[in-house]
Order: structure tokens, then C-alpha cells, then sequence
């Protein structure tokens, strides 16, 4: 069945034993556990958005491969209005969500990366991948994305490490597959999905060839360790505070593979170290895409905090405030257009599939997200002190001091104090808390960092051609 309920993914997860550390313990049961309690709520409104009516247009989709529908976790995107469709879902669901879904478009990338290693080596990775992505699609299975290798000394390519298994590697190859060590990370929500996929996290030489490497597996294949830190949120969930991560956030992990067996079919990729530039080449401009979307979105969320704050403390008319906003407006409207001029001008790949333009969605993403951490602090700003100093839910819930609380944490005489505590929390939420600092690593370094951003835009640039236009706007003909 291509789509599955909420109710049947949870049954799905009973059928898996992952080995998962949490809190200073093991966890034998993700779905009884304290920690996993946002995650899965996240995840269950994931699976229920496929078959509701009024978001099935966006998250259900017709797949040719196994004629019926399918969601839009393993849906391929074929055209670049697929990925446009794609880009204008996230931007509206992240708009109230916050959630990316940025990793959705791993199974992309691999498809194009499989046909060329394929076409060149005489391979069947591709068909590996199809049929992979088919029992993806029958059964509706979620998968992590497993890129970043832990890396150690960064100044060395991972076979010169002290430690070879700081970047995941085969160690033994056999009639029936390969052999792997090694841990990547951040790997998001992965205890409480159905198969870690992995690919190489950059560009490898031919010293290399063993970390060339992408595969699938159940996450409760034997020698894989899911160490996790918990969403960023309070384990239980609050009525004023915390409105946002009490029910937002993903749960965190290092994920450890000693010694894993992977058969040859879920292997798509093993020693074909030439091939990771491409690889490279078509990632970035797809996370770079989706990223940038979602800073986009996220900051729309910042614009509306600061409109409705300044209107609650009656600033809504000063210029100064509605500079402010202005900023944040522009800021989203240019990395949201950067996305949809990067899936205009895609280029359809021979597999099949589209591959957005590599420089402009960098550009986007580098730009959006750089104001995005500025703007945390102009909605603070905007809010006053009062975000970082107010007292606690439990406090306006005492009966003996909340008209107090409601006497002097007024604003407009028209809006209840209550509301305008709401509000303040959620700006709390977002701006002085866990969740805020997750906000910000998330906008910095998920999807590559900036830094990233500045090398693929300087890398692909046509600065020459703008330096032969100038010559002949000069007349210099040398």
C-alpha cells in the first residue's frame, strides 16, 4: 500500500529493534519512550497529511513505478515542475511547521548518480535503486539520510586519518556484499524510521576509493548504534510555553555502524570514487534549494512574530519597527526567489530527473540564512527584554499572583494580557531557548555552511564572461 496512516506506521515501527541510547540509557521501545514523544508526533502528521483531504493534493502523488499512489516522502521528482510543486509545499507547510524535509530529495540525487556510474562501468547500481525505491514506495517506509562523516582532522582526506573509520568505509567485500565501519551525523529522526541510506559527504580521490560508498539497510541491522540526544523541546508538552517545541523538533543522532553487513543489493555506490563529484555536483543544488526555501519560510514566521508583537505593544507605526519588518520581508522574498529561479533554470539529467541551477540556489541559501540569524535577534529587539525576563507558565497559573502578572505585563489596552503572553512565549520559543539555539544551528550549518555556499557560487560563476563583456565595453581587444 503506497500510503499508510499515522496508526500504521506506528504498528510498522513494532516489527523493528533498533539499538538506540538515550538519556544516559538504552532504549528498548522508541514508541514508550519520553524522549521520542515530539518526533513521532511529528512523523504521525507527516503520514496523515498524505490522506487528508485537504492536503492530499500536495502530499499524495500517482508513481508509474508501482501504479498507485504514493507520498511525498518517496515520490521522484521528474520535471522541474515537480521540484517547483515541491519548493511550494515546503515553503507553505514550513511557514506554520518550521520542519524542512530537506533530505526528502536524497533518493534524487542517487538516481542520477547510479545511471552515470552505471553508464560508465557497465554497473546495475540503477536497478538497485529502483527496486530499493520501489519497496520504499509499496510500503510507504520513511528513510534517514546518513552524508556527514564525523571527519576528525579535517586538514587530512579520510584515508589518512589516525582513526580510518572517522569517515564510513568497506572493510571486506564477499560473494554476498560488503562489510562496513564507520558513523555518520546528524542523522535526524533515524530510530524512528525504517532504513539508513548513506552517501559519501564530498569529493574523494582514487587513495580514497573505500569511502566511496552508499548503501541502504533496516535500521535495526545488527552493529548499527543510534546514539541520540532528544528533540530540543520540554518531554512534556506545556499549555503557554514552549508552544512551538512542545510539539516541533526532530531527535538527533550519531549513527554507528561496527562492523555491518549490507548485501550487494542495497549497495549503490562501492569504490566508484571519480563518480562522488557528481554526486557532489547534484546534491548541492538540491539541499541548497529546499534549505533556502525553508530559511525563507522560517523567516516569514520571524516577519509575522515581529508584525503582531509591535501590534500587541502598540509600536506597529513606528518607522524604526516597520524598517525591521520590511528587512525581513526582503530577506525572505529574495532567498525564496533565488529557489524558484534555481528550479527554472534546471537541467534535465539523462536518468531522468532535473537538476536545479547550482549557483543561484547557494547564492539563495547564503544570503537567507545569514540574515535569518540577525533576524532572531531584531525579533527580540522588537519584543523587548521582557522575552528573556518574564515569568514562568506555573507563575501566571498561581492564582494568588496572576492579576498581578496580568496588571503589569499588559500592552494595548484592547489585547488580553494573556494573549500577549502567548505570543511572547512563542517568541521565547523561538529566540532565547533549547529549540532557538537548534533554530540557529539548523539555519548555519544544516545543508552546508555558509562558507560552502561562497565556494560553489565562486566555482561556477562565469566571472570570465564578465571580464570579456567588460573588455568589450572598453574597447580591449588583448
Amino acid at each position: 500500500m503506497g500510503i499508510k496512516t499515522s496508526r500504521e506506521y506506528l504498528e510498522s515501527l513494532k516489527q523493528l529493534k533498533p539499538e538506540v541510547y538515550v538519556g544516559g540509557e538504552k532504549i528498548d521501545d522508541v514508541l514508550e519512550s519520553k524522549y521520542f514523544r515530539i518526533s513521532l508526533e511529528e512523523m504521525c502528521k507527516f503520514y496523515d497529511w498524505a490522506s487528508d483531504p485537504q492536503k492530499e493534493k500536495d502530499f499524495a502523488f500517482w508513481s508509474p513505478a508501482i501504479n498507485e499512489k504514493v507520498s511525498f516522502w518517496t515520490h521522484l521528482r521528474e520535471t522541474p515542475d515537480d521540484v517547483r510543486k515541491l519548493i511550494e509545499t515546503l515553503k507553505t507547510n514550513n511557514a506554520r511547521h518550521f520542519c524542512s524535509m530537506c533530505m526528502i530529495t536524497g533518493l534524487n540525487v542517487l538516481w542520477a548518480v547510479t545511471y552515470d556510474i552505471d553508464q560508465a562501468r557497465g554497473t546495475d547500481y540503477h536497478q538497485r535503486l529502483k527496486k530499493f525505491f520501489q519497496e520504499l514506495q509499496t510500503n510507504d517506509f520513511r528513510y534517514c539520510m546518513g552524508v556527514m562523516d564525523p571527519k576528525g582532522d579535517r586538514s587530512l582526506p579520510p584515508g589518512r586519518q589516525a582513526d580510518p573509520d572517522l569517515y564510513l568505509r568497506v572493510v571486506e567485500r564477499n560473494s554476498r556484499g560488503i562489510v562496513v565501519n564507520g558513523a555518520k551525523m546528524h542523522t535526524s529522526d533515524a530510530p524512528i524510521t525504517h532504513f539508513i541510506f548513506t552517501c559519501p559527504s564530498g569529493v574523494l580521490q582514487e587513495a580514497d576509493r573505500d569511502y566511496a560508498l552508499s548503501f541502504a539497510v533496516p535500521v535495526d541491522t545488527k552493529g548499527i548504534k543510534f546514539i541520540t540526544r532528544p528533540a530540543p523541546g520540554p518531554m512534556e508538552p506545556r499549555e503557554m510555553e514552549s508552544p512551538v517545541s512542545s510539539h516541533i523538533g526532530f531527535v538527533e543522532c550519531l549513527t554507528v555502524f561496527d562492523h555491518v553487513f549490507v548485501p550487494w543489493e542495497r549497495v549503490f555506490m562501492c569504490g566508484e570514487w571519480e563518480f562522488t563529484e557528481n554526486l557532489i555536483r547534484y546534491f548541492s543544488p538540491y539541499v541548497r534549494v529546499c534549505k533556502g526555501t525553508c530559511i525563507s519560510a522560517r523567516t516569514d514566521i520571524l516577519a509575522g512574530a515581529a508584525a503582531l508583537m509591535a501590534d500587541y505593544n502598540g509600536t506597529a507605526k513606528a518607522g524604526h519597527i516597520k524598517s525591521k519588518i520590511t528587512d525581513m520581508m526582503i530577506a525572505s522574498e529574495i532567498g525564496w526567489g533565488c529557489a524558484l529561479a534555481s528550479v527554472a533554470k534546471s537541467v534535465m539529467h539523462p536518468s531522468g530527473i532535473p537538476i536545479p541551477d547550482i549557483s543561484i540556489s547557494n547564492a539563495g541559501l547564503y544570503h537567507s540564512r545569514l540574515r535569518f540569524i540577525e533576524f532572531l535577534g531584531t525579533l527580540q529587539e522588537i519584543a523587548g527584554g521582557i522575552v528573556t525576563t518574564m515569568p514562568g507558565e506555573s507563575e501566571y497559573n498561581n492564582e494568588k499572583i496572576r492579576s498581578y502578572i496580568e496588571k503589569y505585563l499588559k500592552g494595548r489596552n484592547d489585547i488580553s494580557t494573556e494573549d500577549r503572553m502567548k505570543l511572547l512565549y512563542f517568541i521565547q520559543d523561538l529566540t532565547a531557548s533549547r529549540f532557538s539555539g537548534y533554530l540557529m544551528g539548523s539555519a548555519i550549518c544544516a545543508g552546508g555552511t555558509p562558507e560552502t555556499n561562497r565556494i560553489e557560487v565562486s566555482r561556477n560563476y562565469n566571472l570570465l564572461e564578465k571580464v570579456n563583456n567588460v573588455k568589450a565595453l572598453c574597447s580591449i581587444t588583448r
